[in-house]
């Protein structure tokens, strides 16, 4: 008697539990809700050269699969070895289309840029390419970059405010004409006659001068203000 009772209650637990697992199954398979899609939003971007050169502008544009007014496309750049470089947010058209233009400052040199562009919120959604800067070898520095001190002087007191931009320039034309700087005339654009430099280039001489960056990094920032007209040198 006390055998059939415990047989009973046996098979009852056991109908329980096959109940509760075959519920589960349900509950965490294709009985459950569908993901959520919120990150299902993909890129296309390209951009048009191969290779570009400093001071020049790189446009990206491309397309994202679905329009959504409330959220932006960011654009990020890093160098060959993961390094940030720059990133911004881009606006995209009601017909998923974009349109983006970076400058290749001081920040670029040459080598391979990676370019990451994402819409959704997970990495799934996130575009990858590329490009290369390579610089013309008309505008190349010579190889040795040995300054003179007292052009690091110059630099140093015009970062200072001790000297004014034309003294500094006086330097930089020494540069071009012993051959440590070649700008081709052609390429120079056209600025006022007072030579008046953004003071973002005056933090660069303060450091050069002072050792914190190298000479080439310097003589590039000097190319760039030149090839885009924010600097003048006479010949």
């Amino acid at each position: 008697m006390l055998n059939n009772k415990f047989n009973k209650l046996f098979m009852i637990t056991t109908i329980s539990l096959l109940v509760v697992i075959s519920s589960g199954s349900q509950a965490f398979g294709y009985g459950a809700p569908p993901p959520n899609d919120a990150n299902n939003y993909t890129v296309k971007i390209t951009h048009e050269n191969e290779s570009y050169s400093l001071g020049e502008s790189i446009t990206f544009s491309g397309s994202v699969n679905k329009y959504d007014e409330g959220r932006n496309l960011r654009i990020s750049i890093f160098d060959s070895s993961n390094n940030f470089i720059v990133t911004q947010k881009t606006p995209v058209n009601t017909d998923g289309t974009f349109l983006h233009s970076v400058i290749l400052n001081e920040k670029f040199f040459d080598g391979k840029f990676i370019v990451k562009a994402q819409y959704g919120i997970s990495k799934t959604t996130v575009k990858i390419i590329s490009f290369v800067i390579q610089s013309n070898d008309d505008t190349l520095v010579s190889q040795d970059n040995e300054i003179p001190d007292w052009v690091k002087n110059n630099a140093g007191w015009w970062a200072a405010g001790e000297i004014d931009d034309n003294s500094f320039v006086q330097g930089i034309q020494f540069l071009i004409k012993v051959g440590l700087m070649k700008i081709p005339a052609t390429e120079q654009g056209l600025v006022s006659q007072d030579n008046e430099i953004p003071d973002w280039i005056k933090n660069n001489a303060g450091w050069w001068a002072a050792g914190e960056i190298d000479d080439n990094s310097f003589v590039q920032g000097i190319q760039f203000l030149i090839k885009v007209g924010l600097m003048k040198i006479s010949n």
